[in-house]
């Protein structure tokens, strides 16, 4: 009777286990099929809002908060979906673990009335056979179901080859390790150039203009289109672009804008989709005194000598992200340090600058984000900041183990860290406005008041943080307490980042118009004013008191100062 009542519950168990399965499986079928059509349309109109005239600011706000709202909706539903996902993989589970237990406790008695009987062991052997068949089915099942919760990309279409004219041919060397570099030494020969995303990681000591009125020293298109911003390392100015079919990385001479050398990306093993305005070429690039290196939204990195040469090249994991990859790598010493944060998987890599080969990487239970890692340094040690969608955390540069982690992020992260005196600091709209203790992580301040930038990152300036929004409002917060200093508000907002360069700070706005600030105590002032009468959205550079700026109609600006 007991062993009746045992088998009458599993048998229940069973039918229960099988109900919720078909249950969910519907369901999940049903939403994802549900929500396509939805975000794929509120994807095309908001597509259609960002082609008006966004200098209109009302306009421009309800562009920013129906994408934020859009953005939100996304991932509410991605994580939804895994979620079910992850339940009917539990429930087959459980299912096959009650057939299973039914099989071993209750075996039934095969009378065969010619030929020898079953065994007990022949049937286990069998039970472990069609165990081992449904785990396949069902790792085959949750591929599919996967698959259907992220985008296709589109096959990969062969790069052009071959350089013509200025553009030289480039060779390929075996990459060999035959120097050392001290981090050290390499982020103090970094303040005098600028080297990668918003400069060098320690304070910039490159100079301004002598005066904000100014004349185009040269003008050079870039071939292909790209949002990085330039780098600079002596007189080379290196700039990617990529317009899916073909990507390149072009060497500029600082001095007259001519084009040294261009040099081909290897075909794209895996193209994903991506928005117009990230595009194939976000990532900002990296140079230090010998190497150049570019990561492409195709998860292409690139690494090529001054002359063009190609060192070496690594193809990271397809990058199926929405909008399309925009992190912007790392340079830190021996290491290039790239924040590789996907729709399904977030994981930081540190890079051999010679070979290429990963020297650690580090799996990040967040969620995706377009933020790029920021380089700290205490008492001569180095470690990566990253922010997520959910996390911020700090890893140490040598060995990428995870320092410490503040579960405070939220929303969507596009905007990067700035650090200084054992601290970070952070802003994104959404996200956090804050500091971190460096040494364990912990939050000095938090300013949930104040508005947040949500593209720009925020600029470390004396004792103040400045937010540049993309509304045109600039608030200065204090950098010891976090309270709001003054708010002042500008004809037009901000994507490109400012960064505090010669004693000041520089930032050009949407319209194109670079400015030069003093921040004050109670306000921020306008040193200077100057119209380029083009769409920026990059990062200026600045080498030998010229600006060196890339549009949005991807050409190559130099700007000097006027005599």
């Amino acid at each position: 009777m007991k062993n009746d009542e045992i088998r009458r519950t599993l048998r229940f168990l069973q039918w229960t286990a099988l109900t919720f399965i078909l249950t969910l499986g519907l369901l999940l079928a049903y939403d994802m099929y549900r929500s396509r059509a939805p975000i794929k349309q509120a994807q095309d109109e908001l597509a259609e809002l960002k082609q008006q005239d966004l200098a209109d600011a009302k306009l421009s706000r309800t562009v920013r908060d129906l994408d934020y709202l859009y953005r939100s909706a996304y991932f509410q539903t991605k994580d939804k979906q895994r979620r079910g996902v992850l339940l009917l993989g539990i429930a087959f589970f459980v299912l096959c673990g009650l057939f299973g237990a039914e099989m071993f406790w209750f075996a039934p008695k095969l009378k065969v009335p010619h030929g020898t009987a079953s065994v007990p062991e022949k049937e286990r052997r069998q039970l472990l056979v069609f165990a081992s068949c449904g785990i396949v089915v069902l790792a085959a099942a949750l591929a599919v179901l996967r698959m259907t919760l992220v985008p296709s990309g589109k096959k990969p279409v062969q790069a052009a080859s071959g350089d013509a004219g200025a553009q030289k041919q480039t060779g390929e060397v075996k990459p060999v390790q035959t120097e050392t570099i001290a981090l050290a030494a390499a982020l103090e020969a970094e303040t005098t150039q600028w080297p990668q995303f918003r400069g060098s990681t320690l304070p910039n000591s490159n100079a301004l203009p002598a005066n904000w009125d100014f004349r185009e020293k040269w003008n050079s298109p870039v071939e292909l289109p790209g949002n990085n911003s330039p780098v600079i390392w002596n007189d080379l100015v290196f700039v990617s672009g990529s317009d899916g079919k073909t990507g390149a990385v072009y060497c500029y001479d600082a001095d007259s804008g001519k084009l040294k050398w261009k040099a081909g990306a290897p075909p794209a093993a895996h193209l994903p989709d991506v928005t117009e305005d990230t595009g194939y070429a976000a990532p900002t690039m990296c140079a230090d005194s010998k190497r150049v290196y570019a990561v492409f939204a195709s998860g292409d990195v690139l690494c090529l000598a001054h002359d063009g040469t190609k060192l070496w090249h690594k193809q990271m994991p397809a990058p199926v992200i929405m909008y399309g990859y925009a992190s912007s790598p790392l340079l830190m010493g021996d290491k290039l340090v790239v924040q590789y944060d996907l729709d399904v998987k977030q994981t930081v890599f540190a890079l051999n600058v010679f070979t290429g080969e990963t020297v650690w990487q580090a799996e990040r239970d967040s969620a995706p984000s377009w933020s790029s890692p920021k380089g700290v340094v205490v008492d001569g040690k180095g470690m990566v900041f990253t922010a997520g969608n959910r996390l911020a955390e700090l890893f140490d540069l040598e060995t990428g183990k995870q320092l410490w982690s503040q579960e405070c992020m939220g929303g969507e992260v596009a905007a990067s860290a700035s650090a200084r005196d054992g601290k970070v600091f952070f802003s994104n709209s959404g996200a956090f406005t804050g500091a971190f203790n460096a040494g364990d992580g912990e939050i000095l301040f938090q300013n949930d008041n104040s508005p947040a930038p949500d593209v720009a990152s925020a600029v470390l300036f004396g004792d103040q943080y400045l937010l540049f929004g993309s509304g045109g409002t600039i608030i200065a917060i204090d950098a010891a307490d976090g309270h709001e200093l003054y708010e002042e508000d500008l004809d037009n907002g901000f994507y490109s980042s400012p960064v505090a360069v010669g004693g000041k700070v520089v930032a050009v706005d949407l319209d194109g118009v670079l400015y030069k600030f003093e921040p004050g105590e109670d306000t921020i002032k306008v040193e200077g004013k100057y119209e380029l009468g083009r769409k920026v959205v990059c990062v200026p550079a600045f080498h030998k008191g010229d600006i060196i700026l890339r549009t949005s109609d991807n050409e190559l600006i130099c700007l000097e100062a006027k005599q």
